[in-house]
């Protein structure tokens, strides 16, 4: 018998995806961790004390110092970083703290991952090197980037049901934003943002920042622009700096990779989000026939019905939970052919029907669903 490994296929046009000429195996790893630098959290002292309150006895009363904080670089847990803002947006009164604070977001948090942004050749290889590494500091934030009919769509997701998750998707969102602004000509703006949560009071704020319209209720938090912005030439690279900033993040990311299954399951989240997720699109995405990706994923383990049948009850929930879309538009976002599908499929998980099991979720916050237009790409 060969001792050779299988080798994982390629994900073509993801953040996830593997460096140039780089074999990943499919073999299933322990896992990750989920944090970030404690630098992300700098400007929230200021934040507070604008707000005429004393940052330190609630920062301190999550074990975070002035000491701690003087080391930008040192990890925190994410759900501490969540629990924070919370607190912080509970105390102040902000519910677009996590807005505020992304926009003042430097790169100085991510080490190297600053230089090889901007240093990069091209504005498609800075937001790709954006895309692809930053989830080497920030663990459990998953950012991607799809090309479709003309535009990109750069999203970002966290793993599992953190505290402050919405605070925490805002926040890298409107720090993504910022860093694209620093990558593109000054007159960049996005097309569309989508916000996967209702429509707070402060929406204006929003308009404001992203300067485009701004959707909630959405599934997924994503900022749309034409995909042509990604194909100018930057001035200013210096490829011997390129090429060795490459190598070294290359060597980082080679220790920390996920397992295929999950960036199976990563890839099936995005395309259900966008409305069209099917066996062959998700092949597609790691250039492998349908056929191949069912063996790989008998090989793990599980299959890709199964999966998907994860995607559509994780996302179900959470757009029941979290928006006020009627159920038969949450029913045709997951792809199902009609919502009675929908509900035997909910109450085959849950027991109850989404409408019984919307009215168990708490109503606090809950406010009127804007009218949504229809997401042009």
């Amino acid at each position: 018998m060969s001792s050779k490994r299988k080798k994982a296929p390629r994900v073509v046009g993801l953040g996830t995806g593997e460096a140039d000429g780089a074999a990943r195996t499919a073999e299933t790893r322990g896992p990750h961790e989920q944090g970030c630098p404690v630098g992300a959290l700098s400007e929230l002292p200021n934040m507070m004390r604008e707000a005429g309150h004393d940052p330190w006895e609630l920062l301190e009363s999550f074990g975070v110092t002035e000491a701690l904080m003087s080391k930008p670089m040192t990890p925190v847990p994410l759900r501490l970083c969540g629990q924070i803002l919370q607190a912080a947006a509970d105390a102040t009164g902000r519910d677009d703290l996590g807005l505020r604070l992304g926009q003042r977001a430097t790169l100085e948090n991510a080490g190297p991952l600053r230089l090889l942004v901007f240093n990069a050749r091209t504005t498609g290889e800075a937001v790709e090197s954006l895309v692809r590494y930053a989830g080497l500091w920030y663990h459990g934030m998953t950012y991607s980037l799809t090309r479709d009919r003309g535009f990109a769509c750069l999203s970002i997701s966290v793993d599992g049901g953190l505290p402050g998750r919405d605070h925490l998707l805002t926040w890298a969102l409107a720090a993504t934003v910022k860093h694209l602004e620093g990558i593109f000509p000054r007159t960049w703006r996005p097309s569309q943002v989508h916000i996967s949560y209702r429509r707070p009071r402060t929406a204006e704020q929003y308009a404001r920042f992203f300067r485009a319209p701004v959707l909630y209720d959405q599934p997924r938090h994503a900022v749309f622009f034409p995909a042509a912005a990604l194909d100018e030439r930057r001035q200013g690279s210096e490829q011997m700096l390129d090429s060795f900033l490459r190598q070294y993040m290359t060597d980082l990311e080679a220790r920390e990779q996920p397992d295929f299954v999950s960036r199976v399951r990563h890839v099936i989240e995005n395309l259900l989000a966008s409305g069209e997720c099917s066996v062959v699109r998700v092949a597609d995405m790691f250039a492998i026939h349908r056929v191949t990706l069912h063996r790989y994923l008998r090989e793990q383990g599980t299959t890709f019905e199964r999966l998907l049948e994860e995607a559509r009850r994780n996302l179900a929930s959470r757009m029941l939970e979290q928006t006020d879309l009627p159920v038969a538009e949450i029913a045709s976002a997951l792809g199902y052919g009609t919502p009675t599908s929908f509900v035997r499929a909910f109450k085959r998980w849950h027991g109850v029907t989404p409408g019984a099991g919307r009215s168990r979720r708490p109503a606090i916050g809950r406010a009127a669903s804007p009218s949504r237009a229809a997401a042009r790409r």
